[in-house]
């Protein structure tokens, strides 16, 4: 069972688009308060670089699967030139998963207004940024993406269509640790190939390159 409200915000905050989504909970009054308000402190600062807060409630194992019964908080934020920026954390109550969730989002928009100060994200360099590109990598990442799909079905499911904006490398790395994922994929700025970053286990990243084909 799934529902969904369309929120907003006054003051400073009113420009940014707010979504509340349900699925197997409901969305009491009392929730959607407290969304407002928790959220709202955690973007409130940084609301010039958002444009729309997707938040998604619901409630994991007990009668409904595996595991304890646990309330899962999900936040999506698209920002207006720093891509998304996601959250995900379980609780045993909603308000303890949403308070987790919005001290994360306030951290990762505090970082991302710190780097714009300091021009770090327009910084280029594979050194400054640990990256590496040999094949004993290129294998790590492999088996990385392997991984990933253990447990995934081999028919393909679903189908997702986006924009790919040229990118540095370090705004590729920004953008994978805003999203919280171990690899991104995106076009490199320099080149106008589509490259793959990930987070390396020996620490660093590595990038993904597809090799040019000799010409005859």
């Amino acid at each position: 069972r799934c529902s969904g409200i369309r929120m907003s915000w006054d003051g400073p905050l009113s420009s940014v688009k707010l979504i509340l989504q349900g699925k197997n909970f409901e969305l009491s009054p009392t929730v959607k308060n407290y969304v407002e308000e928790k959220l709202g402190k955690a973007v409130q600062k940084h609301s010039h670089l958002v444009r729309e807060v997707d938040v998604r409630l619901s409630v994991r194992g007990g009668e409904l699967g595996k595991g304890p019964k646990l309330r899962r908080c999900e936040a999506t934020l698209f920002t207006k030139k720093h891509g998304v920026i996601r959250a995900e954390e379980d609780a045993d109550s909603v308000y303890g998963s949403i308070d987790m969730v919005s001290s994360i989002i306030q951290r990762k928009l505090r970082k991302i207004k710190e780097k714009d100060s300091d021009h770090g994200r327009h910084m280029k360099g594979f050194d400054r940024l640990k990256v590496r590109d040999s094949d004993a990598d290129e294998e790590e990442a492999v088996e990385l993406l392997d991984e990933e799909d253990d447990d995934v079905q081999e028919d393909i499911v679903r189908t997702k269509y986006f924009e790919m904006a040229p990118l540095t490398v370090s705004e590729a790395v920004e953008q994978m640790e805003n999203v919280d994922h171990d690899f991104y994929g995106f076009r490199n700025e320099e080149t106008g190939e589509i490259n793959i970053i990930y987070r390396r286990e020996a620490g660093g990243y590595g990038i993904i390159i597809p090799k040019q084909e000799k010409k005859s």
